[in-house]
């Protein structure tokens, strides 16, 4: 049985290459009834084949967000009062200075006016009091000056009593020392006298000798009673040194205590009023809120009249330039760096596409309600200042990763390893333009991207017919290809 199907197909060999001879006379085309043959009797499979091309790559990762901008505000009010005025509605367009709401200062302006006006009658005292008191001191600076004038007349008279009686002992000793010199002659004299026996001289040097004997004996007490007073003449000096140095002591400590009164008066409820007044007047020029900055009221949570039950009462985000807050898989988070480019759409700008950049990577992990909302916030800033994107559009973003232009690519699929490890592609090689062969040509991978790899290889040029469904073929064999695929 085996035997008659071999020699059946040497028999359909040999008729097909009588054929193949009479069409080559004729001048058909070999390929096309090869074709036409191989395909209808599988005498040779075809093979889907692709032209090898140089393509722009790139490899990204999609995320989505919504457009917000780039500076969004908070205005707070911590006020318990109602809404008088409210200026702006959601999605207003407002300047910096705007006046967006004013609240009811009503109730704050009477305070504030009930204060001042206590304030004031309580400035008039507080002047009594100071005039008192600058009057207080006053006195004592000039009890100071009288005081210590008395003082420095009795330390005078003191000096004076105490010179006096100095001198008058000094005087004293001098009559004592001059009459007891001139009662120690008489005495010497009298005793020549007697001597000469001269009695008259003798008599009258006797008189002599104990009117000065007297005289010493009297001068000798007043000495005595002299020299003893001296002591007490300078403790006078002293003591009235000592009375001037404690009338200064009190006068400067009469001093000191009138200018603590003086000096105390910046410390009254004035000070404390002062603050009351400051706080009150806060509270009314906040009762007028207006823009910090430009851009579009994206919430407002008051209504006029109403008393705010939220300290956040109005967002306005600046719409000069805009940014998407993405966030990022786990898995993807380390590929993306900030200066990465991305490309923007939206479901209502159809089509059309903005360019933007990672503006700001956060590398703390935001845990969502679920385990597939956790991710890391990143921001996309985007390019385009005069843009059709509007605060609040949900966006698709495409961040690129990498890319690169004008290179080799072949399809994922085509490529295989072989035992050593490398990478090949099969290409379909002929010499006649009839015939092809496979053939295996090792690469080098470069940029991959969801479908199309980068190829690196001197042997293989922009042109080459690339086997896009190798994995049967072994090199060498003999295909026939199909129309070739070029995408």
């Amino acid at each position: 049985m085996g035997s008659m199907k071999k020699a059946k197909s040497i028999k359909k060999f040999l008729v097909f290459l009588v054929i193949l001879i009479i069409l080559a006379v004729l001048g058909f085309s070999a390929k096309n009834f090869l074709s036409a043959q191989f395909s209808a009797d599988n005498y040779i499979t075809q093979t889907e084949t692709i032209e090898i091309k140089k393509r722009d790559l790139l490899n990204s990762i999609n995320v989505s967000g919504k457009v917000t901008g780039s500076d969004v505000i908070k205005i707070t009010s911590t006020l318990n009062s109602r809404v008088k005025t409210l200026n702006v509605q959601l999605g207003d367009y407002v300047n910096e200075g705007d006046v967006l709401c004013i609240f009811d200062s009503s109730d704050f302006q009477r305070e504030y006016d009930s204060l001042v006006a206590s304030t004031n009658n309580s400035g008039e005292q507080s002047q009594h009091t100071h005039e008192v008191n600058q009057r207080a001191l006053e006195n004592a600076q000039q009890d100071k000056i009288v005081s210590l004038e008395q003082a420095q007349r009795n330390i005078d008279k003191a000096l004076r009593d105490q010179e006096n009686a100095y001198n008058k002992y000094n005087s004293t000793v001098e009559k004592y020392n001059d009459y007891a010199a001139k009662k120690d002659s008489a005495y010497q004299e009298m005793i020549t006298a007697q001597n000469d026996g001269d009695e008259e001289k003798y008599q009258r040097l006797n008189q002599q000798y104990q009117e000065y004997a007297q005289q010493v004996q009297t001068l000798d007490s007043e000495l005595n009673s002299l020299g003893s007073q001296l002591t007490t003449y300078d403790d006078a000096v002293q003591s009235a040194y000592d009375a001037y140095t404690n009338a200064e002591r009190t006068a400067d400590n009469a001093i000191r205590s009138a200018q603590d009164a003086i000096d105390s008066e910046r410390f009254t409820d004035t000070s404390s009023t002062q603050l009351q007044l400051d706080n009150l007047q806060e509270k009314i020029n906040k009762c007028t809120v207006t823009a910090p900055q430009s851009g579009i009221i994206t919430a407002l949570n008051i209504s006029e009249g109403s008393i705010p039950n939220t300290d956040s009462i109005i967002s306005i985000e600046n719409d000069s330039s805009l940014k998407i807050t993405v966030s990022i898989k786990e898995s993807d988070i380390l590929n993306v760096t900030e200066g990465m480019k991305a490309v923007i759409k939206t479901s209502a700008t159809g089509e059309k596409s903005y360019s933007g950049s990672v503006l700001r990577v956060e590398k703390v992990i935001s845990t969502g309600n679920s385990s597939s909302d956790e991710g890391y916030s990143t921001e996309i800033m985007i390019d385009n200042k005069d843009s059709d994107l509007y605060i609040g559009m949900n966006t698709k973003v495409q961040i690129i990763l990498e890319e690169k232009s004008d290179v080799l690519a072949v399809p994922y699929d085509s490529i295989l390893q072989n035992d050593e490890d490398d990478f090949y592609i099969m290409i379909a090689e002929t010499n006649d333009g009839v015939n092809y062969s496979a053939r295996s040509v090792v690469i080098e991978k470069g940029l991959e991207t969801d479908y199309y790899v980068e190829i690196i290889s001197s042997e293989i040029s922009e042109g080459d017919i690339l086997i896009a469904s190798p994995a049967s073929l072994q090199n060498g064999d003999v295909i026939f290809i199909s129309d070739m695929n070029g995408n």
